[in-house]
């Protein structure tokens, strides 16, 4: 029994206002009549558009790593108008991998090793495939399924938490694997576990994949480029990890977990599953283009964790500038790639975002997913990239001063030595108003932020963001009482709102210089 991914009805697509589901020939055959795909979870979702970026960059020839950048260029903007995909190219492609994309092969299943059922003593259980599931001792999503009930889930939902498992999947602890007499029961963490990743959003299906497609001869590291389906032999989990180089090695070619599929009897659905470590030995890191890059306090650059309270709209300067903000953060190099797409696709791009808020090990606590307006073009009018980026900060910096003035104003009401002489305690509780103020004030900020993108008006975006924050500070403060004690400390508070028309380190350094005169 096979579950065929080139043919089975497995990817949900929409056209207008219809959704269906098709294969993955038939979805380049037809990406320039898709308006998008509409794939869940998010996480399995981020991990598909990878895979599906490396197809296309095989069939479309933007793989190849000989090219100048002028010349990868001038290959991207000539598919950009052709309009669609070369049937050839893909039916050559698949043909030539068409054993390949078989989700429960005996020799080969998709993005899996069948050595599992040998090398595992146990199965990890279905359950543990399905991160929103109970599974052990993490965390209960809303969920009815029981750690006692693994239900078996449908093969097409089950090749999305395949994706998931693969990118996003935990540290620590795992299902134990023994390779010629070396055990282990742990893992390392997935290349994209934590992250928030951002993909150029086209028209259609066929704009958003070549898009999406980042330089080539930028991830030329002498490595190879392969990805798992394309490799005539199954990796050697005890020896050195192949450095990540080309496309396929970059996007598909880290994953530190091996995973195996138990279908059903009747092959349409998964009742078990296998997931364990994929390699003893170190990984060897690579930059993914889709991520955001910022730097530590030490000058290294690290990938841009997810925040699921963090809206998107407060990264949007990161999509358009080399270095924004205090912690220097660089763009996405897809991103920065498409900027050269000036009259043709870039006007109407826009980005997705696709974030998993999880801890390193076996927390995940949200998922995201969000898309900008059409604004990228943004990134050549390099003025107003920057004044988006400062008014971005302003806002930041208003947030920071009313969470600070909540928060003292809650522990001066909160605080029984308060008020007698004595220093203010430090072992008093924040209260519940910083977080009520963070809620209110960052839904009022993202429409200022964006009439004033669409407008074109930066100056005196501070005062605005200033006006916002009053105006939560009173709704939120609203509720402290009438006590001559409790309205001395919220009028004394308001006062640290109004510091942030100073940034922090330019007031800092004016008083240092006020000190020295």
């Amino acid at each position: 029994m096979t579950y065929d991914l080139l043919t089975r009805a497995w990817l949900p697509v929409r056209t207008g206002e219809a959704r269906q589901t098709i294969g993955l020939r038939e979805l380049f055959e037809r990406a320039h009549e898709l308006a998008d795909i509409e794939a869940s979870p998010p996480p399995g979702a981020s991990g598909l558009w990878r895979v599906l970026t490396v197809i296309a960059a095989r069939v479309t020839g933007l793989d190849d790593m000989t090219l100048s950048p002028d010349q990868w260029g001038e290959r991207q903007a000539e598919i950009l108008e052709d309009g669609e995909f070369d049937q050839r190219e893909v039916e050559k492609y698949f043909t030539r991998h068409a054993d390949r994309f078989d989700l429960f092969d005996v020799r080969r299943p998709w993005l899996q090793d069948p050595r599992l059922r040998e090398q595992c003593k146990s199965s990890s259980g279905v359950n543990k495939l399905v991160v929103s599931r109970p599974a052990g001792n993490n965390q209960v999503w809303f969920n009815h399924v029981t750690a006692l009930d693994p239900r078996p889930i449908p093969a097409d939902e089950a090749v999305f938490h395949l994706l998931t498992q693969l990118y996003y999947g935990p540290s620590g602890q795992c299902t134990p694997r023994v390779v010629a007499g070396t055990s282990g029961g742990n893992s390392k963490a997935g290349p994209l576990r934590r992250t928030i990743s951002f993909h150029p959003l086209g028209r259609n299906v066929f704009e958003s994949l070549v898009a999406g497609i980042p330089p080539a001869y930028r991830y030329d590291t002498g490595g190879t480029d392969l990805a798992p389906w394309e490799a005539d032999e199954l990796p050697d989990p005890l020896g050195v990890p192949p450095r990540p180089s080309g496309l396929g090695g970059v996007l598909t070619g880290r994953f530190q977990h091996a995973v195996l599929l138990e279908r059903s009897a009747d092959g349409e659905s998964v009742v078990d599953a296998w997931i364990t470590w994929a390699w003893r030995d170190r990984e060897l890191p690579a930059e993914d283009p889709y991520l955001v890059y910022q730097q530590n306090k030490d000058g290294a650059f690290y990938a841009r964790q997810a925040d699921a309270s963090r809206a998107l709209w407060r990264d949007f300067d990161a999509l358009l500038l080399e270095d924004s903000g205090d912690d220097h953060r660089r763009r996405p190099a897809v991103l920065a790639a498409v900027e050269d797409m000036r009259g043709t696709l870039l006007p109407v791009l826009r980005a997705r975002a696709f974030g998993f808020d999880q801890d390193g090990q076996t927390r995940d606590k949200e998922w995201t997913v969000g898309v900008t307006p059409a604004l990228l073009a943004l990134a050549n009018e390099t003025r107003v990239a920057q004044a988006i980026s400062d008014m971005r900060q302003a806002a930041e910096r208003v947030h920071q001063h009313l969470r600070w003035a909540l928060r003292d104003a809650w522990v001066a009401i909160n605080d029984p030595s308060n008020g007698d002489g004595k220093p203010q305690r430090k072992d008093v509780a924040e209260g519940p108003w910083p977080a009520q103020g963070a809620s209110r004030y960052w839904r009022g900020a993202e429409q200022i932020f964006w009439r004033r993108v669409r407008e074109r008006s930066f100056d005196s975006a501070t005062n605005d963001f200033l006006g916002l924050a009053l105006d939560v500070y009173d709704e939120v403060t609203d509720n402290a009482g009438s006590l001559p004690r409790a309205k001395r400390a919220v009028e004394l508070k308001r006062g640290l709102i109004f510091k942030a028309r100073t940034p922090i380190g330019k007031a800092s350094r004016t008083s240092k210089a006020k000190e020295r005169v």
